[in-house]
């Protein structure tokens, strides 16, 4: 399993996900709330925010088109996010 940002467009408006896949790079999860960029330096932070830019790198998402893929036999959801460590 991996994961990484992507935009995410639902309500008109796009956001930045964590977006989780199996080992099939099909995707099984996305993270419930938009992520925002932190880290604790400032080169963390910027580390981060490179992240972000390589989410335009990608194909845009919109919520009501993913289709959910099984994730090593578990179910796949929304995942909370509410914080993360790299």
């Amino acid at each position: 399993m991996f994961w990484n940002y992507r935009v995410l467009e639902h309500d008109k408006m796009f956001y930045i996900h964590e977006v989780y896949y199996n080992d099939n790079g099909d995707i099984t999860a996305i993270s419930e709330d938009p992520m925002h960029p932190h880290g604790e330096t400032p080169e963390e932070l910027r580390n981060d925010l490179g992240y972000f830019r390589q989410a335009f790198e990608r194909p845009i998402l919109k919520e009501e088109e993913i289709a959910f893929a099984p994730m090593d036999g578990l179910k796949s959801k929304i995942v909370k996010r509410t914080g993360r460590k790299r």
